[in-house]
């Protein structure tokens, strides 16, 4: 398995798992969005991707935020997406992309990354907590206009 920093050539493959990501949480699947806001953000720098290939096939990604903690007055990486194509899962690509992903941010003077995932989404979070990512004392929550 190879895990390096996406490019833009990878963006045709990005963009279906990106769109299958967004299914995932029950959002609507629309391509040529996905493949604009991946496209901005590859342009802009303003985001990390990490990609997982299998058998010669893009098969995993996860992208990273640059954010601040004004609590531990420290510069954090936000983990907002983690995807594996179902047929892929299990076999370890989401570890080895977390692996990635931790290296990165000692690598980078990140001293925290944080993440979410969903109230229902028990394999997701087994495997974090066995990482070693912890629950936190905070309750998040979002206002949607």
């Amino acid at each position: 398995m190879i895990i390096r920093k996406a490019t833009h050539t990878d963006i045709p493959s990005l963009v279906i798992l990106m769109n299958n990501f967004r299914k995932f949480y029950q959002q609507e699947s629309n391509t040529e969005e996905v493949k604009s806001f991946l496209k901005e953000r590859m342009d802009k720098g303003n985001s990390v991707i990490f990609v997982a290939i299998l058998e010669d096939k893009l098969v995993g990604y996860t992208q990273l935020f640059p954010s601040f903690s004004t609590i531990k007055l420290e510069k954090i990486w936000i983990l907002n997406d983690l995807f594996i194509s179902e047929k892929f899962r299990g076999l370890g690509v989401a570890s080895q992309l977390l692996t990635r992903v931790l290296k990165f941010s000692q690598e980078t003077h990140r001293h925290q990354v944080w993440l979410l995932t969903g109230n229902d989404n028990k394999s997701a979070q087994h495997l974090y907590r066995k990482i070693g990512f912890t629950n936190t004392k905070f309750k998040h929550y979002v206002y949607n206009f």
